[in-house]
């Protein structure tokens, strides 16, 4: 018995450490271009990206989830990726230079985002767009990030967490109160 209570122990903190989904929004504007200038590109951008953790301040293992669009170019999934994670920085970029360079050459529509996930802000933003040559977008003069949702236990694995520990709780008093099957015997005295 005292097995299945540690396995129901178990299982309830499995239940309560499990990934979810993590959420950061995030809007971005007065971008500088560096190059040839093309006015009208200077934001704002608004997006947000998702990916799954036990707890939003670990690094990033995999995005499941991202909303950007940067000049009309809608950014999927499939060409995003993790560039590099800090201790508490990220960086995510597009695919065209690598998910961690922007190159100005106008050959793609290309990004590169590196977030804080402790204290959500953007660190860095830069971004080309496919056509513009000569130039690169950065140094964004006004940029906001927040979290919109974070992993949060599930009711169910609280309520299976309470419950095991409760039932491993009474069978623990039971086991430290004297019964008559498990009362030592002592020797009868000698007069």
């Amino acid at each position: 018995m005292k097995r299945f209570f540690t396995l129901a122990l178990g299982l309830a903190t499995a239940a309560l450490c499990h990934a979810a989904p993590v959420t950061i929004e995030f809007s971005a504007s007065g971008f500088q271009n560096a190059g040839t200038q093309y006015p009208g590109y200077d934001g704002p951008i608004h997006g947000s990206i998702t990916w799954d953790s036990a707890n939003p301040y670990d690094p990033m293992t995999t995005l499941t989830g991202i909303d950007l669009t940067i000049a009309g170019h809608v950014y999927a999934l499939a060409e995003v990726g993790i560039a590099n994670e800090g201790s508490t920085q990220t960086a995510i970029g597009a695919s065209p230079s690598g998910f961690n360079a922007v190159v100005g050459n106008g050959a793609a529509h290309d990004f590169l985002l590196v977030i804080d996930r402790v204290n959500p802000r953007i660190d860095a933003f830069a971004f080309t767009i496919q056509g513009k040559t000569g130039a690169i977008w950065w140094f964004p003069t006004n940029a906001q990030a927040r979290f919109s949702a974070h992993a949060v236990p599930e009711p169910g694995g609280l309520l299976l967490a309470g419950a095991a520990l409760g039932v491993l709780g009474l069978s623990r008093r039971r086991q430290g109160g004297a019964s008559p099957a498990s009362a030592p015997t002592l020797p009868p005295s000698q007069a």
